[in-house]
């Protein structure tokens, strides 16, 4: 009966040795996973990054590439635009020169009128034995630059630099005021109100 238990014991312990030299074995590999497990993050770490670069260098590539084509319109664009700006200037200048001529020679009426008014007005006292003396300048009053506006402003009441224009897009009225700014001499002028589309 001992032999019998000393085999069992010997099958168990040879066993046991065989599991303790496996262990021994795979102790340095076990003692190896938490390293490889780092490692095998920091691969996949460093491939996600890879792709994100390779990712990001071809939104890269294409949008250089996309505003590299865009520029090359940009030339003519401009050209366009500031003839476009060019021609408006000028229109708007011109318009400016004909209003002001038309003030000045509004202004010759104004005074030629002021002055028959005068010369009236003074016959009128004298032939009522009146002092005709405060007379110029109660008339002054009625004439010069407000009455030269307003007749102008009767002749033309709708008149208006950017009549008619639509001027709904912050652009086109940034364009209109720089133009206006530069073109017309009166620094009173605003920009009018909106057109209806």
């Amino acid at each position: 009966m001992l032999n019998g238990f000393e085999s069992s014991l010997d099958a168990r312990l040879r066993e046991a040795e065989e599991a303790e030299e496996e262990l021994l074995k795979l102790q340095p590999l076990a003692e190896e996973a938490p390293r490889l497990r780092l490692e095998k993050a920091k691969e996949q770490k460093r491939q996600e990054r890879e792709r994100a670069k390779q990712t990001a260098m071809q939104v890269v590539t294409q949008s250089v590439r996309t505003a590299s084509e865009k520029q090359t319109r940009v030339p003519s664009l401009l050209e366009t635009a500031g003839s476009a700006v060019q021609a408006l200037y000028a229109a708007v200048k011109e318009i400016d020169r004909l209003r002001q001529e038309a003030a000045e020679s509004m202004a010759i009426v104004d005074r030629i009128d002021y002055e028959i008014e005068v010369e009236e007005g003074e016959q009128h006292e004298i032939s009522l034995d009146r002092d005709p003396r405060g007379l110029a300048y109660a008339l002054a009053a009625r004439h010069g630059d407000v009455r030269v506006k307003d007749l102008l402003e009767e002749m033309d009441p709708a008149f208006g630099y950017l009549k008619d224009c639509d001027l709904t897009q912050p652009l086109y009225r940034d364009v209109a005021k720089f133009v206006l700014d530069h073109a017309v001499s009166s620094p009173s002028v605003e920009l009018m109100p909106v057109a209806e589309s």
